[in-house]
């Protein structure tokens, strides 16, 4: 099944793969983000997690980022 798959997504345009994703993502697949920072499920970029990248800082007692 897997392979069939693969390989009919693989035909898809990359306008339709994106399209695909995003009908998935935000229509079939419930919020992974129950409890903190909840909310819909942002559009696919490439890369994961991209964005500006925080603090580099540490606390001295636990070693959490600031």
């Amino acid at each position: 099944m897997i392979e069939t798959f693969e390989k009919w997504y693989n035909s898809l345009t990359e306008a339709q793969q994106k399209e695909l994703l995003d009908h998935i993502f935000n229509r079939k697949i419930k919020s992974l983000n129950e409890g903190l920072f909840v909310g819909p499920i942002g559009k696919l970029e490439k890369g994961l997690f991209t964005g500006p990248v925080g603090s580099q800082s540490v606390c001295p007692t636990c070693g959490k980022p600031l």
